[in-house]
């Protein structure tokens, strides 16, 4: 009888040892699987950074039409809160627009959901800084006071 609890009591063991063998096995798998994807990632860096860019520059001339245009014809800048939200309208306008599987990659590629946040608001940022649009009306209102 206690012989046969001992049995049982190895026959346990031995499959919970061989459970943790083979979630060790899958979880290396799983990282060569990985190293090759970011391999992979890296040598097509320019078509991942070209499809971006795509959905980046979209992003923003939807956004600068509705909520950005304004402002730059009056030659001046969104208040600060204004600024915030349509930032945050941007980011959720560029992950939407290129969709779960693309996002996904991106996510990946970037290692966090933040990192890419990261990316896509200092192009938004740095894309706000230098609209033409509202260097020119600044330049001819500039041009209209030194003539009066």
């Amino acid at each position: 009888m206690i012989e046969q609890y001992i049995n049982y009591g190895l026959l346990v063991f031995a499959l919970l040892v061989g459970i943790l063998f083979c979630r060790k096995i899958f979880a290396f798998i799983k990282d060569i699987y990985n190293d090759y994807r970011r391999t992979t990632l890296v040598k097509n860096f320019a078509d991942y950074h070209g499809a971006l860019n795509f959905y980046l520059e979209k992003g923003y001339d939807l956004l600068h039409k509705d909520r950005i245009l304004i402002y730059s014809l009056e030659a001046t800048t969104l208040p600060d809160k204004e600024f915030d939200k349509v930032s945050k309208e941007f980011v959720k306008l560029v992950e939407k627009s290129m969709g779960p599987r693309f996002l996904k990659e991106l996510i990946f590629f970037y290692g966090t959901h933040d990192a890419l946040t990261f990316a896509i608001l200092e192009y938004f940022h740095s894309k706000y800084e230098i609209d033409e649009i509202r260097k020119t009306a600044i330049e001819n209102l500039q041009e209209k006071e030194i003539e009066e």
